[in-house]
């Protein structure tokens, strides 16, 4: 045996990964190396049913690429087109998830993805018992499922661990948040630009005084301190731990305070946005498509005031009620209206009460479970 096949690649051990974290469940969190990855699901899922189809993919990297899914409760027609998009993809190498994530988008240019991306092997298995596909590549320890829903932006792995008290609100408080990240900044822009009589006497009093020796036009000001606020994340991603803690400190020193203190920007604006940019972290999984829609928003906002801002939200809601990836309507069970769902949507319902599948994901097999002696 060669030493280029003896040799034995080092592996990361097991830890809870940064996006998914939980107060009570498990933290185990998916590696690079594809064998152990599989095991993880194969630990939880012990039917005869559940099937693994390898392909190696990458003219030079010979990547690894497997689909996972439970053969009698995925929809077939899912399973042949997934695999179909993955046999055509023919380039030098894949490297991580994200390049297959590409490949299985029916669309060229889109705002949302296709597929979800996850780290955690209990949320893989769950959804792979709703009827779900999980696609697995080696060297990244992040695993592909679809179809993909809207709805599980604001569905948090504590909903199911800790509980039933208080999901509702906390779901409804993640939705809000990403309208707040999208919209604020806009509606700001509106409202002191076109819209000053809905305006409270004493607020905008108090707005005038902060903002009437500004440097430079509300609309020119709310982009620089998005901007700002842009390069200050993507810094503090770049940098070290202790260095990017640095950096937001004097960040949040120079932007907040210096600057806002010597006229440059007014306090006003970089409120809005800070609160716009705190609120985006809601919705982890979406941050880069929060960004887009926030910067386009406000030139809506800014140019067309409050009737431009609810056209363009209206386009939105259009536009992404008519995305429909691999049979699953983005935006299910809230449009189209799917009640059996509610059940795990902005509500959520004890288990033992969830006796269907999602009907929002195509499925062959639509009873999960049966009902318990006693109960109807």
């Amino acid at each position: 045996m060669s030493d280029k096949e003896q040799q034995t690649p080092p592996q990361r051990g097991l830890t809870e990964p940064p996006t998914g974290q939980v107060l009570l469940g498990p933290r185990e969190g998916f590696v690079e190396n594809i064998q152990t990855n599989l095991a993880l699901i194969q630990k939880r899922i012990k039917h005869e049913d559940f099937q693994l189809r390898s392909l190696t993919i990458g003219k030079y990297t010979q990547t690894q690429v497997t689909v996972a899914y439970i053969n009698s409760i995925a929809d077939p027609t899912i399973i042949k087109t997934v695999m179909r998009r993955l046999k055509k993809i023919n380039c030098d190498g894949i490297i991580d998830s994200s390049y297959i994530s590409e490949a299985l988008h029916p669309d060229r240019i889109a705002l949302y993805k296709a597929a979800a991306s996850e780290e955690k092997p209990d949320i893989v298995a769950s959804r792979l018992l709703e009827g779900r596909i999980a696609i697995f590549v080696d060297g990244s320890p992040v695993v592909l499922t679809i179809p993909h829903l809207f709805l599980e932006n604001i569905q948090n792995s504590n909903d199911y661990y800790s509980g039933n008290a208080g999901v509702t609100m906390k779901r409804t408080i993640r939705l809000l948040g990403g309208l707040i990240a999208i919209l604020l900044p806009g509606f700001f822009l509106a409202v002191s630009l076109y819209h000053l009589p809905i305006i409270p006497l004493k607020t905008l009093e108090s707005i005038a005084n902060a903002t009437g020796n500004d440097l430079f036009p509300p609309i020119i000001e709310m982009i620089i301190v998005i901007l700002l606020f842009e390069i200050i994340y993507e810094a503090t991603l770049i940098m070290p731990k202790h260095l990017g803690s640095a950096i937001s400190i004097i960040a949040v020193f120079v932007v907040g305070e210096v600057a806002a203190t010597v006229g440059l920007l007014s306090a006003p604006t970089v409120l809005v946005v800070a609160i716009s940019g705190i609120t985006s972290y809601i919705m982890p999984n979406m941050i880069a498509q929060i960004s887009v829609l926030r910067f386009i928003f406000c030139l809506v906002g800014g140019f067309l005031g409050l009737y431009g801002l609810v056209a363009g939200f209206i386009v939105l809601l259009v536009y992404t009620a008519g995305i429909d990836h691999y049979g699953a309507p983005y935006l299910a069970p809230f449009t189209p209206y799917i009640p059996d769902d509610q059940k795990d949507a902005l509500n959520k319902v004890p288990f033992t009460e969830m006796i269907e599948r999602p009907r929002s994901i195509p499925n062959r097999n639509p009873i999960r479970q049966q009902p318990m002696e006693g109960e109807k």
